[in-house]
């Protein structure tokens, strides 16, 4: 079953949909926690009435864990699709077919310039303990895609999915091998086969037992990241060039010196150091860009391929101070620089000659 370009949900007033709930519910064809559970129905049947689809797609697609509605993978890529953005999706193979990792890549018709992408790898499944589930035992491509999808909606459109972000499987639930999800810690309800609307209601209603009190959590006094920041950032990434989410975040963690996951989990003064940094940072096509991405290019052209610290370790001695981002380099000494990366030819000998030339020269002179 396709969930793309669904129709809009079954029109009527709340007695109509109390009926049309109590008549489905005795059909054997439904899943388990929608038979002989009409209150079940008409939640389902609220709930596509909110997201704009047919009761049917509602009742296929959405799964109530612990009292959280969830959303298969599928439903969510059509809500993201129905919202106007392009959503990818891929998995990558090994020599032998097994899938080592899925991506999920999302541009927003509101900003085609930037892409957010997420990637699932079987090793990121297993460092999450996800791995020794039964349902991933059974079904690890497909899940490995439905985790980059979900992730990749919640950053780039999460206003889309209506609060619908996330899978069974992502909330703690696990498939029976008939295709219901369970979760084993959900608590007893009291409902029974056969009740009405109004038994089933009623009895939701009576008193639970105690519970043990709420931990108190101490709320943090730092206000997060605002709408007109994150739009400041995104368009101050793309004149710098930062269109790729992982160079974004990367960008970012190198600034703030911690990894982030997403430019929503920033505090607004963290957010305004990243704004301030990209303001700091050349325009993509101003001359000095040029000079910066010529550079990176000819490092990446050498025979040994040298990390991010090698290469600012390197240009720390041959300038004979510290280097510790581009923005440390005058745009004279980029130019000398690209001339002596490509006078190496690529060989990572003769640029680490050079280095070593500067370095004694400089010693010489000091003596």
């Amino acid at each position: 079953m396709t969930i793309d370009n669904l129709p809009a949900a079954l029109p009527g007033n709340l007695t109509d949909k109390i009926r049309y709930s109590q008549e489905l519910a005795h059909s054997n064809l439904l899943p388990q926690q929608y038979r002989k559970q009409p209150a079940n129905l008409l939640f389902a049947i609220e709930y596509a009435e909110m997201l704009g689809l047919t009761p049917m797609a509602a009742i296929t697609g959405i799964h109530v864990i612990e009292g959280r509605p969830s959303a298969s993978a599928a439903l969510i890529s059509s809500l993201v699709r129905r919202a106007g953005h392009r959503l990818r999706v891929w998995v990558e193979r090994d020599e032998q077919g097994r899938a080592v990792k899925a991506v999920a890549t999302i541009v927003r018709k509101d900003d085609p310039d930037f892409e957010f992408r997420a990637e699932w790898t079987m090793a990121r499944a297993q460092a999450a303990g996800l791995t020794g589930k039964s349902v991933w035992k059974s079904y690890p491509e497909a899940l490995l895609k439905a985790r980059a999808v979900t992730e990749v909606a919640r950053e780039a459109c999460e206003e889309a999915l209506n609060g619908v972000g996330y899978t069974p499987e992502e909330l703690g639930a696990d498939q029976n091998p008939d295709g219901s999800w369970v979760v084993t810690t959900a608590p007893e309800r009291t409902n029974q086969p056969g009740q009405t609307i109004r038994e089933a209601m009623a009895a939701q209603s009576r008193p639970a037992p105690p519970t043990p009190a709420p931990v108190v959590v101490q709320e943090t006094s730092e206000r997060m990241i605002t709408d007109p920041q994150q739009k400041k950032m995104g368009a101050l990434m793309r004149q710098a060039g930062i269109t790729d989410r992982a160079a974004a975040l990367a960008f970012i963690a190198k600034v703030l010196g911690r990894e982030v996951a997403s430019r929503k989990d920033l505090t607004m003064d963290e957010a305004r150091k990243v704004i301030d940094a990209l303001e700091k940072q050349p325009q993509a096509g101003s001359p000095r860009a040029e000079l910066e991405q010529r550079v990176i290019a000819l490092f990446d052209g050498l025979d040994t391929k040298l990390s991010g610290e090698d290469r600012l370790r390197d240009l720390s001695k041959l300038l004979g101070r510290s280097v510790m981002s581009p923005a440390d380099i005058t745009d004279a000494e980029l130019a000398d620089l690209v001339a002596l990366l490509e006078d190496c030819g690529g060989q990572t000998k003769a640029w680490d000659a050079a280095v070593d030339a500067a370095e004694a020269e400089r010693a010489g002179g000091e003596s």
